[in-house]
């Protein structure tokens, strides 16, 4: 059986039978989209406890254009996927085309023991995708939200969570985006190409315009994130042009341009009608910014009365056509009223909102940082690499890699 062995350091490494199984991530670790920067940050995880964890990129098709990423990447990437533990970063919605690619290059999907990270942001999973993901061996959940929506369609999951814990390094300042220097700033971000009713940007839009409305003479300014999916953002742009003192930003940005606006803001906003995580407003708050969100879902993992500004909200019908596999679910319609209630003491008084940021940074780093979640991730791989049956079920793959010459998956020594 495999044990923890603590160093002096602090840091964690195995002793025993996760060392030689090998661990790869799959999924998309070039794309700037969810469900690549869910890889990444369970690779940086795995990587603050000494886990040495292989990445295997499914399709190949993204552009490798963000420095950030091919750092990050560099020296972990396999060409074929190996067997051991796979751990799967995907959709429901795309299990099916993932297994064909893996198949036709040459790759068994019954060879390894394979978890998925699904994400999903509404109380019950899809019962459609529910039976796809009884492929594979495990499920992880991101939060207790969607361990309670797999629960809802008869899916066990382990609860594993994901770090929103940034690369170290210098960020870009308020003018590189043109944002002003003064301002109290507000900001969101939302994809008007993915249902942006879940994200709710018109809320936040009436919650700034009440406040320049009741406080005309305020030094505010409220930014929009626009990712540009369809052409939707231009118009965007276009709709609010008139207002000096918002500013939308339509143009696509890297990994580190994301990271430096949330740090040029001083309270990131949410009035989200479901999360099934909520990574934006961890990393606000991780990089100690202010977050407002509405008190529902996934973000509620990590945030708190104490910590942050939860909007009080009610539960209402998804109604036809506002997302995917809506039908007979519900999501929260935030209050606008306790909305402006909580923020405007923040205006008033901006030191209470950094104290309140302070503990939130706190909370959210000894929860969501790399190493609280390399741990977690640790501790459910040592369990498995305890267990006779995957030890059977592994005993080929570890005799081809043997044959092939191989490195082993895994664990840095030190």
């Amino acid at each position: 059986m495999s044990r923890l062995i603590w160093t002096p350091s602090g840091q964690s490494v195995l002793d025993g039978a996760l060392d030689a199984v090998p661990v790869t991530l799959v999924g998309h670790p070039f794309a700037p989209i969810g469900m690549g920067e869910q890889l990444r940050s369970h690779l940086s995880a795995a990587r603050a406890v000494k886990l040495d964890a292989q990445v295997y990129d499914v399709f190949r098709s993204a552009r490798r254009d963000d420095p950030a990423y091919r750092t990050l990447m560099d020296g972990a990437e396999c060409a074929a996927l190996p067997g051991g533990i796979r751990i799967f970063h995907i959709n429901g919605d795309e299990i099916e085309a993932v297994l064909a690619a893996i198949e036709a290059r040459g790759s068994v999907f019954a060879a390894g023991y394979n978890i998925i990270v699904p994400a999903w942001e509404l109380p019950a999973y899809p019962p459609a995708w529910a039976a796809l993901l009884r492929r594979f061996d495990e499920v992880w959940a991101l939060s207790t939200f969607i361990e309670a929506s797999l629960a809802a369609a008869g899916v066990a999951s382990h609860l594993i969570g994901q770090s929103v814990e940034a690369p170290p390094g210098a960020l870009l300042p308020r003018r590189f985006f043109g944002i002003s220097e003064s301002a109290f700033v507000l900001l969101t971000m939302f994809d008007l190409s993915s249902y942006a009713r879940r994200k709710n940007p018109d809320a936040v839009l009436a919650l700034f315009e009440r406040i320049c409305r009741e406080q005309p003479l305020i030094d505010a300014q409220l930014v929009l994130k626009v990712k540009d999916g369809e052409a939707g953002a231009a118009d965007w742009a276009a709709r609010l042009a008139d207002n000096p003192r918002i500013r939308v930003i339509a143009q696509p940005l890297d990994g580190h341009a994301v990271r430096s606006l949330l740090s040029a803001c001083d309270v990131f906003v949410s009035l989200h009608r479901a999360e099934g995580f909520g990574r934006g407003l961890g990393e606000a708050m991780l990089l100690g910014r202010l977050a407002m969100a509405t008190g529902w879902s996934g973000n509620l993992d990590f945030m708190t009365d104490a910590n942050s500004l939860l909007v009080r909200s009610r539960l209402v019908a998804v109604r036809r056509g506002q997302y995917p596999h809506g039908r007979g679910q519900r999501w929260a319609e935030p209050d606008p009223d306790h909305a402006y209630a909580l923020l405007a003491p923040i205006l008033a008084d901006p030191d209470r909102g950094r104290s309140i940021a302070a503990k939130g940074r706190a909370d959210v780093f000894l929860s969501h940082g790399n190493r609280a979640v390399g741990l977690r991730i640790l501790d459910r791989l040592e369990h498995l690499a305890a267990g006779a049956a995957l030890h059977d079920l592994l005993r080929p793959a570890r005799a081809d890699r043997r044959r092939r010459g191989d490195r082993p998956a895994t664990v840095k020594n030190g």
